[in-house]
């Protein structure tokens, strides 16, 4: 049942509670943007650098998942 309160990650499209980083996200994802986004560390997309980034996907390729983090908003 979802209610219209709902919110979700604009990740991966996880449930979400809130604003994390200025973005609507999961738990997972705030915790990810946490550990990477301080970084600064080059990462590489091992496909073409537009891997689909949902609840099952969003472990497989960090790089993309990173750059819809930016790409949705995120910052420190």
């Amino acid at each position: 049942s979802k209610s219209k309160d709902d919110k979700f990650c604009g990740v991966c499209g996880d449930r979400a509670l809130g604003y994390n980083f200025n973005a609507i996200t999961c738990e997972s994802c705030k915790a990810f943007f946490r550990r990477n986004a301080l970084k600064k560390k080059k990462m590489k997309c091992l496909f073409k650098g537009n891997c689909i980034i949902d609840v099952r996907t969003r472990r497989f390729c960090p790089c993309c998942r990173l750059q819809k983090c930016l790409s949705i908003g995120m910052k420190e």
